[in-house]
């Protein structure tokens, strides 16, 4: 009886062991990404300077990854550009990260090739931020955009944008990494 009850609470622990095991290790995601900056997820390359930011920014929008574009920007990110649809002529407007991140995964979503054929990044004079006193490298970029829709879910539709934006970047204090604060699209 001793022996059947020892061979019991060996296999009861032997089990509780296994159990144990099984669920750490399927809570272990060998692709998973570590934890870095906003969006918590290391990005495709490191983002040691703001040229390394812009590869990062054109492979996101490439491979239409909602996740690596996030990291690319900083938390206080501030996207502008010139409505021309406008009922008042062309209005500037503004979208903070949020409502960016909003749009850019719809952006995604929507259309199943992005390409940015001509990509001509051209470095400028830092520029200093008149509220923060903060220096940000800056970069223009000359660029050309295709979206299509190749598999018709929406009627085959494409669209193309010619033209510059200018990109503002910072250096994050927390994790040093480089991200865009300001991107203005010069494009009217």
């Amino acid at each position: 009886m001793a022996h059947s009850f020892r061979t019991s609470i060996a296999t009861y622990l032997l089990l509780l062991i296994l159990i144990l095991l099984a669920l750490a290790v399927s809570c272990f995601n060998p692709f998973s990404p570590s934890v870095v900056g906003p969006s918590v997820l290391r990005p495709i390359a490191a983002q040691i300077d703001p040229d390394s930011v812009l590869y990062n920014f054109r492979y996101a929008y490439e491979n239409r990854d909602s996740i690596v574009y996030e990291n690319c920007l900083d938390e206080d990110f501030v996207y502008t550009y010139w409505d021309q649809q406008d009922i008042q002529g062309i209005v500037e407007t503004e979208f903070l990260r949020s409502e960016d991140l909003r749009v850019t995964k719809d952006l995604f979503r929507v259309f199943d090739d992005i390409s940015l054929d001509k990509w001509e990044v051209e470095p400028v004079p830092d520029s200093l931020d008149s509220i923060t006193g903060e220096i940000w490298k800056v970069r223009v970029v000359a660029y050309d955009l295709l979206v299509w829709d190749t598999d018709g879910d929406r009627n085959y539709e494409s669209y193309s944008a010619s033209g510059s934006a200018e990109f503002l970047f910072r250096q994050s204090k927390k994790d040093h990494l480089w991200r865009i604060v300001r991107w203005i699209d010069r494009t009217t």
